[in-house]
């Protein structure tokens, strides 16, 4: 149904003079229309309206005169005319839809995969994808080293990293190239968390030594002053060092995952006991081997502990690859 309002003792002329607020006063008067008024993309397109003469006599054909000597203004025509001047999208108010007023531009996803001038667009879109599951199944495998030290942005810089994996890949060729046959030493002393990282947070220099052959990563921890050589979080009252080692196919997205942590120790001046953490993996595995360390700091009240979630500290690094 068309929307019409009633304008009495209507005259065009005048209509042609007024001004872009004073018109709105004219055809913007049914609560249907009123939240356009203050609209302003409908402002901004409502003045380019009536800024084009040629609109404007257009407009005089959705203006009719009624019996009564009253005039009725066509909303629907008008709106439909208004965007063949000025390109510009509507609401429409029954179902708060927007509605487009050309076809979207681009190719469409059929062109883009099966026209052969988009070949180099569907490698990268194949390489694109592989390092973006390796990203999230490296998140997953490390998701409990992590939980307070990670920042917003940890998917994406995984991703770039995986990405330069993938294009280091020698033996495939562009748009098969994988992140298995790729150089994985690049994931060494990558952050988990950017706004800590492990080397500026824990300044204990730990050593770390993996044997494939029985299945073993050993983390050793000298001695050292837990004040003097870790910056803790507001309000630590102790710490834990955290280690995960990780056996990760990339080409089966599979893995075997084992976890690893010191006690809970004080922060304090008394130097600690040198001690290590043996973290298992299957032996003579042939998949790449990853070793993850990390600090959680924590505060005792009455007996219990509480995490403190700090991302300013919590830090989590991948610290030793061995790839096959």
């Amino acid at each position: 149904m068309t929307t019409t309002a009633n304008i009495p003792d209507f005259n065009p002329a005048a209509l042609m003079s007024a001004l872009p607020g004073g018109l709105l006063a004219f055809v913007v008067p049914t609560d249907c229309l009123r939240s356009l008024e203050n609209w302003p993309p409908f402002q901004r397109a409502f003045r380019q309206y009536v800024g084009n003469p040629e609109a404007i006599y257009s407009l005089y054909e959705n203006v009719r005169q009624q019996p009564d000597g009253n005039y009725a203004f066509d909303f629907q025509s008008f709106y439909t005319d208004f965007l063949r001047w000025t390109g510009q999208p509507f609401i429409n108010i029954k179902n708060q839809s927007k509605m487009p007023t050309e076809e979207p531009k681009g190719p469409s996803a059929e062109r883009i995969y099966n026209d052969p001038n988009f070949e180099r667009t569907r490698e990268n879109m194949a390489e694109f994808a592989r390092a973006g599951k390796s990203a999230s199944l490296l998140r997953e495998i490390f998701r409990d080293l992590t939980v307070y030290a990670k920042d917003s942005e940890l998917q994406s810089r995984l991703f770039t990293v995986l990405r330069r994996i993938v294009s280091s890949d020698t033996i495939n060729k562009r748009g098969e190239r994988t992140v298995r046959n790729g150089d994985h030493a690049q994931l060494q002393g990558f952050n988990f968390n950017a706004r800590a990282s492990l080397r500026s947070t824990m300044y204990v220099r730990c050593g770390v030594t993996i044997d494939r052959a029985a299945g073993t990563a050993t983390i050793a921890i000298p001695s050292f002053v837990p004040k003097v050589l870790i910056k803790a979080a507001r309000g630590t009252s102790h710490y834990r060092i955290v280690a995960g080692v990780a056996a990760v196919n990339f080409g089966a997205e599979a893995f075997s995952y084992e976890r690893g942590s010191t006690n809970e120790l004080p922060w304090d001046h008394t130097p600690t006991v040198a001690s290590s953490l043996v973290l298992n993996f299957p032996a003579n595995s042939p998949d790449t081997i990853l070793v993850a360390l990390g600090i959680e700091y924590t505060q005792q009240l009455n007996g219990d502990s509480y995490p403190l979630k700090s991302s300013d500290v919590n830090a989590t690094c991948i610290v030793a690859v061995s790839q096959a």
